[in-house]
């Protein structure tokens, strides 16, 4: 039987990269994937900013494929508003490249990589964890003092051992276009209940001729349509015309963390723990974030040789600090835009529509701390105060 000290469940760039922070430390790690290639269903826009790069210290040269200054808003009777235009905001990377390369960072720092594996039990025994792995229809046992499930929005490991679910799914349908004529240095997003209800839809330009481009959107449960429905009419959108899918991809993002991510000789991260911006459907920020966090308190484990709730705890507290109230604030921004109808939508941008309001946005506006920007906003703008109450009333408490 192979025996580990850490079995990380999930080769996404979160998994990855937890594993190759442990790798580092001359832990024994194996990563279990369950897809045959790393980077493989591609389910995420590949929106980031110059953080996470940084964090992953991934060559930008590889990875980076259009810079992007700025974002024009579309609502719902196509009044546009039109953010940023100075500075870099934001990179569009090749998402399959960035996995593919944190994985083979963790892969170089000795931990190994079992793709086309899955999951199928876990359970402890006898002070260890013996994990029941499925590939080709044959089943093997591996053993190890700690799991770490970094296995995305339908978690198996969340599932197997009691976890609490994330708040909210919201579903997301997307595509790869060429022949598309957009400006390349700016991303669109449109908001309405016809376009995306209870979220947004956004098309990504990701070359810097403009002529390819990421497209997609996410809405809530709360919808009177299938997704497909809304998926055609993103791509009837006059701004996309002639454009051509070469791919489509589709998948879940979970919104509201855990108010639980460990338990004895388990740990939760990413999107299995809803590490996720509940304003942008991003999690590659706040997950790698995460991940340090959790490489560091399973690391100590390992050195005290002790597995149990009490050590791994600290986690939680550890990664709750540094960036649950943005995330909590984040459910806030949610539950209020949630409640925006398509007039309020259609009077509040062309309310933010002055020259000092947009100054405060440029300024303040932060994809990965939204927060930051939202009382500068609301300093600069009192109307906008209607649409606070409930951010302002819960924040007292």
């Amino acid at each position: 039987m192979n025996t580990y000290d850490i079995v990380v469940v999930g080769g996404g760039p979160i998994g990855s990269y937890t594993a190759h922070r442990l790798a580092s430390k001359g832990i024994h790690v194996a990563i279990i994937e369950e897809h045959d290639t790393i980077g493989e269903p591609l389910h995420c826009a590949g929106l980031v900013t110059r953080r996470v790069l940084d964090i992953t210290t991934c060559e930008q040269t590889d990875l980076v494929q259009n810079k992007i200054y700025g974002a024009h808003i579309h609502s719902p009777n196509n009044t546009i508003l039109s953010i940023g235009g100075e500075k870099i905001h934001a990179y569009v990377i090749n998402r399959q490249r960035f996995d593919e390369t944190i994985a083979r960072m963790a892969q170089n720092a000795g931990a190994d990589i079992l793709t086309g594996h899955k999951v199928a039990s876990a359970r402890q025994h006898d002070q260890a964890m013996h994990l029941s792995i499925v590939h080709n229809g044959q089943t093997k046992t591996i053993q190890s003092h700690l799991i770490i499930g970094a296995d995305g929005t339908r978690s198996r490991i969340r599932t197997l051992f009691g976890f609490p679910k994330p708040h909210e799914l919201l579903y997301g349908i997307g595509a790869e276009l060429t022949d598309t004529t957009l400006d390349p240095r700016f991303v669109h997003i449109f908001v309405g209940h016809a376009i995306a209800p209870g979220f947004f839809a956004w098309a990504i330009p990701i070359n810097s001729h403009g002529t390819t481009a990421r497209i997609g959107l996410c809405v809530s449960k709360q919808r009177t349509h299938p997704l497909r429905h809304y998926y055609e009419n993103l791509l009837n959108h006059p701004l996309l015309q002639g454009a051509t899918v070469q791919k489509q991809f589709g998948g879940a993002i979970p919104l509201g963390p855990l108010k639980k991510t460990t338990t004895d000789a388990v740990l939760l991260v990413g999107d299995a723990a809803a590490q996720v911006k509940p304003t942008s459907g991003g999690g590659l920020y706040p997950g790698l974030l995460c991940a340090a966090h959790c490489a560091m308190t399973a690391e100590q484990a390992v050195q005290h040789h002790r597995f149990d709730d009490h050590v791994l705890k600290s986690y939680h507290a550890n990664w709750t600090k540094e960036i649950g109230r943005e995330l909590s604030l984040g459910m806030r921004f949610r539950s209020i835009f949630k409640r925006i109808t398509d007039d309020q939508f259609n009077k509040y941008l062309v309310k933010l529509n002055t020259r000092k309001i947009l100054d405060v946005i440029n300024t303040y506006g932060d994809i990965d701390y939204p927060s930051r920007l939202a009382f500068p906003l609301l300093k600069t703008a009192p109307s906008l105060l209607s649409l606070a109450p409930t951010l302002l009333k819960r924040g007292h408490h």
